[in-house]
């Protein structure tokens, strides 16, 4: 078992590399992706800093209270995105073209497959801003850089990262069956996503509710943030620390929900 996950992990690093290294070759895509990317994550941070710059606070959350929730949700998205949002973006294409029975049949699990070939070099500047803002909120806050602070903001990032990686594979897979799924993508994902910019106790109980333990993007940013600022919002405390565990339990659903949708298209005899 230990020998099958080393050779899929040096397989995985060996197709991330050369994809990665193959987009770097048109240097002046690649730049005017990162271009793209700055403007449009530098866009958000602008009107929060524009809507607390009339207001001074959303609900009970300062400047770089909301800034930090911002640039929590920026960096687990742009991790997310670099090796979620190609495979996934373009699986319905990959479907209707038939390129996906070339991926069938292949030595590898068809999912690792399309994320090691799939790698996408475009989110490495969002890198550099959301940490920059996070180091920049903590300092401006008075958030310890301790060891534990270090590690547990690590693993909130990680959890962040599986949330939002559930998110595009379960908002896809339905392509298998339906051949587009663009438009679920945007209204459970995209759409409701974008709440998390802000506290969700601005929202309605609703609004609270459904991104707490429906479509749970809360614990990205909302919940695991609380433990660092010292704030005791909605629900229980416990869920300040759920983020990693909701994180892996998504994450698995989307797998399984992915394998379901494989063995339907399987089944069409494709």
């Amino acid at each position: 078992m230990g020998r099958k996950i080393k050779d899929v992990l040096e397989l995985y690093i060996a197709f991330a590399r050369v994809t990665f290294l193959t987009q770097l070759e048109y240097r002046g895509q690649y730049f005017m992706r990162m271009f793209s990317k700055i403007i449009s994550w530098s866009s958000g941070f602008l009107m929060i800093l524009v809507l607390l710059n009339r207001f001074q606070v959303i609900g009970t959350w300062t400047t770089y209270e909301v800034l930090f929730l911002y640039a929590l949700d920026m960096l687990s998205y742009s991790i997310a995105a670099t090796f979620f949002m190609g495979p996934f973006g373009k699986l319905p294409k990959i479907i209707q073209r038939g390129e996906l029975d070339q991926i069938l049949v292949r030595p590898v699990n068809p999912l690792v497959y399309l994320v090691c070939t799939k790698v996408s070099a475009g989110y490495t500047s969002n890198y550099v801003i959301g940490v920059g803002i996070i180091v920049i909120c903590m300092k401006k806050l008075a958030v310890s850089a301790g060891v534990l602070n270090i590690c547990w903001l690590v693993i909130v990032l990680f959890g962040g990262v599986l949330i939002h990686g559930a998110a595009f594979i379960v908002t896809t897979v339905p392509a298998f069956w339906i051949l587009k799924s663009d438009g679920l993508r945007q209204i459970f994902y995209t759409n409701m996503e974008q709440f998390i910019a802000y506290p969700l106790s601005i929202y309605n109980k609703g609004i609270q509710f459904i991104l707490t333990f429906i479509l749970p993007y809360g614990f990205i940013n909302y919940y695991p943030s609380q433990w660092f600022l010292k704030k005791q919002e909605l629900f229980h405390p416990v869920l300040q620390f759920m983020t990693p565990f909701i994180g892996c339990v998504v994450f698995l659903f989307a797998y399984w929900f992915w394998n379901k949708g494989l063995d339907a298209y399987q089944g069409t005899g494709s």
